[in-house]
């Protein structure tokens, strides 16, 4: 009986091979010849110890490229099966050219009912046609972030269930790009939680502006009447006394300018508590109502406003987060930037509300904040963060120190 050569021979043979070309379908054959040989040998072509045996038979020392090839193939099938996670390929023109048995059984169609299959794939949701087609155009140009992209999948049941792709650029011995290959995990229930989540927190926010409305109009049928009533009433004793030139005038008007001063602190608290502009006139009026006011108490700075969004496209708890939102970047802005310029709009882009606020301040170290925890970093962009989420929207901030801040919100239409 020959000698069984030990892995380090093995390897160097392999490095031998690897420098010499030769064609998959030609290693087929040889491998089909091979199984005839030897009895019983196809039947085990799934187990990992078939790359060391392939390579250690006897006629490999005649056909050594074929059998390493084989046995490299059948060894990287092995592990590629195991892997629990989805994988599918796919070359440059959109053609499937891959999947594991993971894929496969993700979306309960078998190998054969896949394998060069051309977009638009029969697992991809059909009820969105442009949003699949941006999505494969994303896939088939290589555009994808380190994080991965979600992307919505169809089982052969009908079912929809949410992945989360990433995927590499496949590449031909020379360094050619001849496809991708994507891995994809199955985070429907990870989905489902978040969605759960934000249908909590979106009640909280509803509770929470209710109590915030009701205490305002308290403020404003309550107090506020009753200190409006005192107004009115030094007032007409100022008037008796003035025209009896009583020294009681003098003080009195001194405690009418508190009075004055103590109504219209009232009405800043209930206006913040819940602009009820918001709910007479809309949230473009109420936006710029809110920059009209900043600029009144921060006279040093400047507020260029484009607020164009149609009313009857952002739903009526959308809408208080949007103002929210401007509210606490403008005293961001007010308290941290040492700005003299900043900018605010809110528009439609590509079927998404984007509400921008941007300014041309001292800007910050994004990186090094993000290092904080949360009571150093303050509440303010945590607080922005925490309200976008809440309806499925995305937070971008750009800002670099001397360079001004920009904070992007987008929410789906």
């Amino acid at each position: 009986m020959a000698k069984k050569a030990t892995y380090k021979e093995l390897e160097q043979k392999v490095r031998k091979l690897e420098k010499m070309n030769v064609t998959y379908s030609q290693a087929k054959r040889s491998l089909k010849k091979s199984w005839e040989k030897q009895n019983g040998l196809a039947d085990k072509i799934a187990e990992p110890e078939m790359a060391v045996e392939l390579i250690d038979q006897k006629d490999a020392e005649t056909q050594p490229i074929e059998q390493a090839l084989i046995a490299e193939h059948l060894f990287r099938r092995t592990i590629e099966e195991s892997i629990p996670s989805g994988i599918f390929g796919m070359d440059r023109q959109g053609q499937q050219i891959y999947v594991n048995k993971g894929f496969c059984e993700m979306v309960g169609w078998e190998e054969n009912e896949l394998l060069y299959s051309s977009y638009p794939f029969i697992y991809w949701p059909q009820d969105n046609c442009s949003a699949s087609d941006r999505d494969f155009n994303m896939l088939a140009g290589g555009i994808l972030s380190s994080d991965g992209i979600e992307l919505p999948f169809m089982r052969k049941n009908g079912e929809q269930f949410w992945g989360l792709v990433s995927g590499t650029e496949l590449r031909d011995s020379k360094g050619l790009p001849i496809g991708y290959l994507m891995s994809v995990a199955d985070i429907s229930a990870q989905k489902r939680a978040e969605h759960a989540m934000r249908a909590l927190s979106s009640r909280l926010v509803d509770q929470q502006e209710s109590e915030r409305k009701f205490v305002a109009q308290e403020l404003h049928d309550g107090i506020g009447g009753k200190l409006t009533a005192v107004k009115y009433s030094i007032e007409r004793l100022i008037n008796e006394l003035q025209e009896k030139n009583d020294p009681l005038k003098v003080p009195l008007e001194d405690i009418l300018s508190i009075v004055h001063d103590t109504i219209d602190e009232t009405q800043r608290i209930y206006r913040n508590l819940h602009p009820a502009i918001l709910d007479d006139l809309g949230l473009n009026a109420a936006l710029r109502s809110l920059c009209r006011e900043f600029m009144e108490v921060y006279t040093t700075i400047t507020i260029e406003t484009h607020f164009e969004v149609p009313e009857d496209m952002i739903q009526e708890p959308l809408k208080i987060l949007i103002y929210r939102i401007l509210q606490e970047a403008l005293n961001n802005v007010a308290k941290h930037s040492q700005a003299d310029k900043a900018m605010a709009s809110i528009r439609l882009v590509n079927d998404e509300i984007e509400l921008v606020i941007k300014d041309n301040g001292q800007g910050f170290d994004l990186s090094e904040v993000q290092t904080l925890d949360y009571q150093e970093r303050g509440v303010g962009l945590e607080s922005i963060k925490e309200r976008t989420v809440v309806f499925g929207g995305a937070l971008d901030l750009q800002t670099k120190p001397g360079q001004g801040t920009t904070i992007r919100v987008t929410w789906p239409c």
